[in-house]
């Protein structure tokens, strides 16, 4: 049995379960360590001592070498999954992440629904996972250093984001965490900015939002800076706040604090400086791991509490329309000392 499905079984058993139906594939991929090739090409059925895994037999020899602690069934009708089931009460199924005619199926079964369950299932991430995320974050803050030195002025964002993602690849990511934001002057203003056939003048803001993946594990890193020798005294300042904003909210991280207290800390760093708090216009953070997405956001109405080993970005941004937006983003994980950072 891998480190994720004992975690997970102990879950279970926290929470009085005696069986649990995943029916998405990147989550079985999280669970089981193996990778279907078609999302409806397995359903896994996890007890508080067993893991059966319906699938093709094309499978079967493959699971075996790599995951020999399934217990392989031939069958993708969800009937069979409620057959085995048959006599235990108390199980569960994510309904967000479940097909509406196999949820129908379960939920007719007697599977309750527990939205999300398997969110906090995936947000304490194994020492194994710590490592390929590690990996991946060390890999786009070195892409990063390599990239910054070759960018040239008459290069459109489209040519510097390949740029920086060729820079990726060499270096050993293996595919994006999403489509890089690379931006120009007024174009740092948009948060999500798609990268364009703008080109890169002299004296001007330039953001750049990116990550590369390892073994399907997200990094995200953004950063902030100003190309040329003639620095706007307005830029800077607001730099330095960002900066010391994001460094600020990482010290108040650590274990069982609710994630909106790092937010709400965030904004009012910033207006203690002056008004600044109303051009910060998304949340302060957000976990990730397969997906770049996921438990604990860091927002100002979360309900959700940082726990060690959780991996989450901090990343406070300002805005101003058709002027300029700094953002600075780093990578984290909550040791019992704090929070960490993995996008040195």
């Amino acid at each position: 049995m891998n480190e994720k499905l004992k975690q997970f079984q102990q879950l279970l058993k926290k929470e009085k379960l005696q069986a649990f139906c995943v029916l998405e594939n990147d989550t079985i991929r999280y669970l089981t360590d193996f990778f279907f090739y078609s999302p409806d090409d397995a359903y896994l059925l996890v007890t508080q001592s067993k893991v059966y895994c319906f699938t093709k037999k094309m499978y079967f020899a493959d699971v075996k070498r790599k995951a020999p602690y399934l217990t392989l069934v031939e069958s993708l009708d969800i009937k069979d999954v409620c057959k085995k089931t048959s006599k235990l009460k108390n199980k569960a199924f994510d309904p967000t992440l479940a097909p509406y005619i196999q949820g129908t199926a379960l939920f007719k079964a007697g599977f309750k629904t527990m939205p999300n369950f398997l969110e906090l299932a995936q947000e304490v991430k194994t020492e194994s996972e710590l490592k390929i995320i590690a990996k991946a974050c060390h890999i786009s803050a070195s892409a990063f250093d390599l990239f910054k030195g070759q960018l040239k002025t008459g290069m459109s964002e489209k040519e510097g984001a390949a740029l920086l993602e060729s820079i990726m690849q060499k270096l050993g990511g293996q595919g994006l965490s999403f489509e890089t934001i690379l931006a120009f002057g007024e174009n740092t203003a948009n948060p999500h900015h798609v990268s364009s056939d703008r080109k890169l003048k002299q004296n001007e803001p330039v953001l750049v939002d990116f990550g590369c993946k390892v073994k399907g594990y997200c990094s995200d890193i953004t950063r902030s800076w100003w190309f040329g020798s003639k620095v706007s005294k307005k830029w800077q300042e607001l730099y330095d706040l960002i900066k010391d904003t994001h460094d600020y909210a990482a010290t108040l991280a650590k274990d069982n604090i609710l994630a909106k207290t790092l937010d709400t800390a965030a904004r009012d760093f910033m207006d203690k400086a002056g008004s600044y708090s109303e051009a910060f216009i998304h949340s302060l953070g957000h976990g990730l791991g397969l997906k770049i997405h996921q438990k604990p956001f860091l927002s100002p109405k979360s309900l959700d509490l940082l726990k060690t080993n959780s991996v989450f970005t901090i990343e406070p941004g300002l805005y101003y329309d058709g002027k300029f937006g700094i953002r600075y983003e780093d990578t984290y994980v909550l040791t019992p000392k704090g929070a960490k950072i993995l996008t040195k």
